[in-house]
């Protein structure tokens, strides 16, 4: 046999093999008109895994949307369906010499980047369905598909869903946290920071991380910075000083307050916050004495008419179990009078808290117990219902 009969022989071979897997896209779009999937997905395979039409244009045309309804009507066919689908989508927006997208002949771009935002969603509601199943590192491989998805996204779809770069990793985080990998934790929040993503509770999370691992330093660098940029926000607040109560330096933060209320008189959170300080460490007169600057300045707190209510209804019951304590009559007249008088103080800062919220635990539970060593038996029932009601 020659050599030109066997490159004949070969000609033919190669183009017999190419018919075959032209075919295939071509049954692969016919079983997807049909809506039957599990063929179309032999078709496209076949065609997928043949050098010959491996990146063939139109193979990924037609593998584009047989693995997108895959995914959506009939994903036991396979688990990787919305991630073959995203891939062939993104494939299908690449551009040629001059600037056309290559499925142009039998798909128009609009359907195509339509397709791809479906793609989107789809992995966003998968991930959500893997995080609550615990499935933490395929919750993220799903999010992470996502970001090769937003640049199509022309007309801002996605994020008028809510689904971001930093929604993205915001969800990712919480799987990372699940999975308990600080490596990819941190990475992740520190994208968001650098991003000034509008969540206060990134820069906690940095920060209980960096306690857990035994960096004080950093963990309250964190805070600091999450100040500065949510300088009210009190989830931040209380997480610093309750940090600084576990590092018994107090007496640095209280400092810390002091300058920055010569800086903002008038910052009725700054007292607030200096006397919780004060009342952690027990010093009744200086606690006090905030709280009622934090009132002036703002008599609608919440927190401060709580705080104080609270700090002379200890006060109030502390004295009343000193004279519960003595023998000597003149010294229990004295002491209940002082527990009594504090009792009088606590009560109209703790019915301003009620007013401002009435399902806050811990008030009523003072107040009930307070109306009822008044004698005011009724009101006190009254907080025992609002109780029970929650």
């Amino acid at each position: 046999m020659n050599k030109k009969i066997i490159l004949i022989i070969l000609c033919t071979v190669f183009t017999s093999v190419l018919m075959a897997q032209k075919h295939n896209i071509v049954n692969a779009s016919i079983a997807l008109k049909n809506e039957n999937y599990s063929d179309a997905k032999k078709y496209i395979d076949e065609a997928y895994s043949n050098e010959s039409t491996s990146n063939s244009a139109k193979m990924w045309n037609y593998r584009a949307p047989i693995y997108l309804q895959i995914a959506i009507k009939d994903s036991e066919l396979d688990n990787d369906a919305i991630l073959k689908a995203t891939e062939a989508h993104i494939k299908c927006l690449q551009e040629d010499k001059k600037g056309r997208v290559i499925v142009r002949k039998w798909t128009n771009k609009e359907d195509i980047i339509s397709g791809v935002v479906n793609c989107a969603y789809k992995l966003f509601n998968l991930a959500i369905e893997e995080f609550n199943a615990a499935n933490y590192e395929r919750a993220i491989q799903l999010y992470t598909a996502i970001f090769d998805i937003i640049p199509f996204d022309e007309e801002n779809q996605l994020k008028r869903g809510n689904i971001s770069k930093e929604t993205i990793l915001f969800n990712s985080f919480f799987a990372s946290k699940k999975m308990n990998d600080n490596v990819k934790s941190k990475d992740l929040l520190q994208q968001l920071i650098d991003m000034n993503f509008n969540e206060p509770s990134i820069f906690i999370h940095m920060s209980n991380i960096f306690i857990e691992e035994g960096n004080t330093d950093q963990a309250i660098n964190y805070l600091n910075l999450g100040r500065d940029m949510f300088e009210d926000d009190q989830s931040l607040i209380n997480t610093e000083i309750n940090l600084y109560i576990q590092l018994g330096r107090t007496t640095e933060l209280i400092a810390k307050l002091s300058e920055a209320i010569e800086l903002d008189p008038e910052n009725d959170l700054l007292y607030f916050n200096r006397a919780t300080m004060y009342d952690q460490k027990g010093d009744f007169v200086n606690a006090e004495n905030d709280y009622l600057i934090s009132l002036e300045l703002n008599k609608s707190s919440f927190g401060a008419n709580y705080n104080l209510g609270a700090l002379y209804f200890n006060a109030g019951v502390e004295t009343n179990n000193k004279a519960n304590n003595t023998s000597n009559n003149t010294t229990y007249k004295k002491l209940k009078s002082q527990a009594d008088n504090s009792f009088s103080k606590a009560l109209p800062f703790l019915e301003m808290a009620f007013d401002l919220d009435n399902k806050d635990k811990n008030t009523l539970l003072s107040l009930k117990q307070l109306y009822y060593l008044n004698g005011d038996y009724k009101k006190s029932e009254l907080m025992k219902q609002y109780l029970a009601d929650l």
